[in-house]
């Protein structure tokens, strides 16, 4: 048996995933060591923009044999785990809302690998966190952060559609880049995800309701 055979199957993607998961890591040790705060957002955000430039460079380039097995389990880590101890750090009641988030996130990322489809069944775990991680560094009401949560890990294991980035994925990449450096611009990003984590569900029910007249 040749040692070390593994890393013949790790493409620059993966690379790039595993990357994304010490960048989560980093974070989850900054909230251990002090709080959740801007920092330990900067890191969620570098690590949101490699994983868009990861699966990029997958549709890309020639597929890895474990590209999306290595890229599910570094996201349960940058966007399970470290929006749950987010959630945790701010609120020590938030626990059981926290366990439904990481729980519901490692479902939608299971799901994913099985699928091939152009657009997401279920929200994705990306704009998911980097929501409800604004939301907390925005200080709401704890409550309603967890209500918040309920809804957006219920939507996360949905059969709702929602649009890949695509064409705008260095749009998003640009203005992630400057939230992390510019805190102001934080309300602006979460009104933004909002807006996508929204859309899809009232679109869904305004066409059954406008479909029963």
């Amino acid at each position: 048996m040749r040692p070390l055979r593994i890393f013949k199957l790790v493409s620059i993607a993966d690379s790039l995933s595993i990357l994304n998961a010490l960048l989560g890591l980093s974070a989850i040790t900054y909230i251990f060591l002090y709080s959740f705060d801007y920092r330990a957002f900067q890191l969620l955000i570098y690590a949101s923009i490699i994983d868009g430039i990861d699966g990029t460079l997958a549709r890309k380039t020639e597929k890895s044999p474990i590209g999306k097995e290595l890229d599910s389990l570094a996201d349960s880590i940058s966007f399970g785990l470290l929006p749950a101890l987010a959630l945790i750090s701010y609120e020590k009641t938030l626990f059981p809302f926290s366990s439904l988030l990481l729980a519901f996130s490692i479902l939608r990322l299971a799901r994913f690998n099985i699928e091939s489809f152009k657009d997401f069944y279920g929200l994705p775990t990306v704009p998911n966190a980097l929501f409800l991680c604004g939301l907390i560094l925005m200080e709401f009401n704890a409550y309603l952060i967890a209500a918040v949560s309920i809804l957006t890990s219920l939507l996360m294991i949905s059969d709702i559609v929602y649009p890949r980035v695509g064409k705008f994925s260095l749009i998003a990449a640009v203005i992630l880049l400057l939230v992390a450096f510019f805190e102001k611009l934080l309300p602006v990003l979460v009104l933004s995800i909002a807006a996508y984590i929204l859309y899809p569900p009232v679109r869904l029910i305004y066409g059954r309701c406008k479909s029963s007249v």
